[in-house]
């Protein structure tokens, strides 16, 4: 591919963000391609360079997380990572899908005490935001979540971290409505 062809790669994905494109296609340079579970797509996204400051994240448009609700929007990704990455020894991405209700439940047994249309209510906004930015990608029709590309992303060294997270978060209650 030429260097060209890879600025045009490169523009799209800044004005997009994460693109699906067939399987077929080939990796501009610089970009992280991440094959899909059915192997007909793929992702591509821009790989920022090592030790990237949070200015140049937002200079190249790749911020971290949406920003409208932030305290609310980690905590659905943390529950959505609770439930999606079953296998912490291995990469987070793809993982494995969970249920809205599941990741729901996560958040509540973390923030208990609110009532059920709170919770609906915050949680359908954070995963609106975080499927925009693809760091989840939803299935309204089914209700299903699966981590999005982005998480991909996270640099090897936040890896332990990330695990231990994983490891202190309650996992969803069977077959359990939220509390009201």
């Amino acid at each position: 591919m030429s260097s060209p062809e890879a600025a045009l790669w490169w523009a799209r994905s800044r004005a997009e963000g994460p693109l699906r494109v067939p399987s077929v296609t080939r990796t501009p340079a610089g970009m992280l391609r991440l094959v899909e579970r059915d192997g007909e797509h793929c992702w591509l996204l821009t790989r920022p360079p090592d030790d990237v400051t949070p200015a140049m994240l937002r200079e190249l448009r790749m911020q971290v997380l949406p920003v409208e609700f932030p305290n609310e929007t980690r905590r659905v990704l943390a529950a959505a990572l609770r439930c999606c990455w079953t296998d912490i020894q291995a990469s987070p991405w793809p993982g494995q899908p969970a249920t809205m209700r599941e990741v729901l439940d996560v958040v509540d047994q973390l923030t208990p005490g609110r009532g059920e249309e709170v919770l609906h209510r915050f949680g359908m906004g954070a995963f609106r935001r975080l499927n925009a930015s693809r760091w989840l990608d939803i299935d309204d029709d089914v209700q299903r979540v699966c981590l999005g590309p982005r998480v991909a992303t996270w640099p090897d060294q936040d890896l332990p971290a990330l695990r231990e997270l994983c490891r202190e978060l309650p996992p969803p209650r069977p077959d359990r409505e939220p509390d009201r």
